[in-house]
């Protein structure tokens, strides 16, 4: 993720943290769990969801960040050409 040193956190760079760090928990219990019956099957189905899920989330928020960057930076371009008009 790439952040300027002067731009203060946003909520966007928290959550994409909480996520990730989410993920990484997520991922880890997909991994220990042990499958000795159904209903352990059953559970890491329901965690391999959760997991594909959040990884989506994380997903959109990172093309969301991406698609705000390349906004900023066209206005800037605007700008710029503006000023040498």
């Amino acid at each position: 993720m790439s952040r300027r040193n002067s731009t203060p956190r946003t909520d966007r760079e928290a959550v994409l943290e909480r996520l990730a760090d989410t993920i990484e928990l997520t991922h880890d219990r997909v991994e220990s769990l042990e499958i000795d019956s159904h209903e352990d099957q059953e559970l890491q189905i329901k965690w391999i969801r959760a997991l594909g899920y959040l990884s989506g989330q994380y997903r959109k928020l990172l093309k969301d960040e991406d698609l705000d960057e390349m906004a900023e930076e066209l206005e800037l371009l605007q700008a710029e050409d503006g000023d040498r008009r």
